[in-house]
């Protein structure tokens, strides 16, 4: 996370910035969560999802397979969390590009990457996409325009979170928009969604497309989870007391519940929101766990977007052609997140950190020192 020197008041979340100071350390507390959220995903997507969708890879035994989905929403509420931390540190617009930076250099090789692989080495009952495919997929619509393939499923995450980090951003622009506003506000995004699936989208209703695109193509039937992370992050600088807090995260709950997709687990979810809580107000775990995993437990956190824009199809394609050769699930399951860790380091190692960096010195005005990108991990 880059800090400048100058800090601004950010609209959405504060009524007064903080007062600037030093660097504050970097608890290991987020990126235990971040590690439960990157491995929820892996777990879900390998024992479960990918063997339902592709012929081939048989299912893990039951006690094994993991059924409840929570992770992916889990790592969106953190970058609710940081987003709200850091929109006030920067202009809106720097701030902006700063998180663009961040997400879609790596986001776009990683489509590329994967759409050559699945070209090339895709098992039968993979579909291999098209070339409209890639262009809608890297710029953004394979969840507004229903006709473009998804390169990868687990992609879903990145629009969602480009258009509420732009949200954000032209929220925090306006000087009117702070305080109790700022809780309006919220209140308003989280809730009108909920009015309109509730009375207009239910079983047997028969939806417009506009209404399905404007609902589930922009993202907005997930904005609940990134307001989550911008309303623990508020109530732990006491910007919002906690009975908002609870009652605004029972609604995130029912939003959670309501909205698609239907498998979303509600419970896990719930239970991770408590322990983001947990880490927000008391962010310095010290237990002996921690300790004697730090090093794993940062590393991996450290390099979970690229784990997590790595691991479906790729993962997917070894575990099948591995299956093929005669491999048991107690072979394959392994390999797939060998795979997903593998590649998820390469593509932060190689394109994430270095390009962000690049950017990160253009956006900084001279004269103000650029941090590096380790230290930090403000986005997932």
């Amino acid at each position: 996370m880059v800090q400048a020197q100058e800090v601004r008041p950010s609209p959405l979340v504060a009524a007064r910035p903080d007062k600037a100071g030093p660097r504050k350390p970097r608890y290991i507390s987020w990126d235990v969560i971040r590690v439960v959220g990157i491995l929820a995903v892996l777990a879900f997507h390998a024992t479960l999802l990918a063997p339902l969708n592709l012929p081939g890879l048989d299912l893990p035994p039951e006690p094994l397979r993991m059924d409840f989905p929570f992770g992916a929403s889990v790592l969106i509420t953190v970058s609710g969390y940081f987003a709200a931390m850091t929109i006030g540190k920067h202009s809106s617009l720097r701030w902006w590009l700063r998180r663009l930076a961040r997400l879609l250099p790596a986001f776009w090789v990683a489509v590329l990457v994967i759409f050559v692989a699945t070209q090339l080495f895709a098992p039968e009952g993979l579909p291999r996409h098209t070339y409209r495919d890639l262009l809608g997929n890297l710029a953004l619509v394979h969840l507004l325009v229903p006709d473009i393939a998804y390169i990868d499923l687990a992609h879903w995450t990145v629009p969602v979170q480009v258009a509420g980090f732009t949200a954000i951003a032209l929220l925090a622009a306006s000087k009117r928009i702070r305080g109790r506003v700022a809780s309006a506000v919220m209140w308003l995004v989280l809730l009108v969604p909920l009015a309109v699936r509730y009375l207009f989208m239910g079983p047997g209703d028969v939806v417009p497309m506009w209404l399905s695109i404007a609902m589930d193509g922009t993202g907005l039937n997930r904005a609940h989870l990134l307001l989550a992370g911008v309303a623990i992050y508020r109530w732990s600088k006491k910007r919002m007391s906690f009975t908002e807090l609870y009652l605004m995260l029972l609604a995130v709950l029912l939003a959670h519940d309501l909205h698609p997709p239907d498998n979303d687990a509600v419970l896990p979810y719930a239970l991770a929101m408590v322990l983001i809580c947990v880490a927000a107000y008391e962010p310095a775990w010290n237990g002996r766990v921690f300790t004697a995993l730090e090093r794993p437990i940062r590393w991996l956190a450290g390099i979970s977007y690229g784990v997590y824009l790595m691991h479906f199809v790729m993962g997917t394609i070894v575990a099948r052609h591995l299956a093929d050769l005669g491999v048991p699930w107690w072979g394959w399951v392994p390999a797939w997140f060998a795979t997903a860790i593998v590649l998820g380091w390469a593509l932060t190692k190689f394109v994430e950190r270095p390009v962000f960096d690049f950017f990160n010195r253009w956006l900084t005005p001279q004269g103000k020192p650029v941090p590096p990108t380790r230290p930090a991990r403000p986005s997932v």
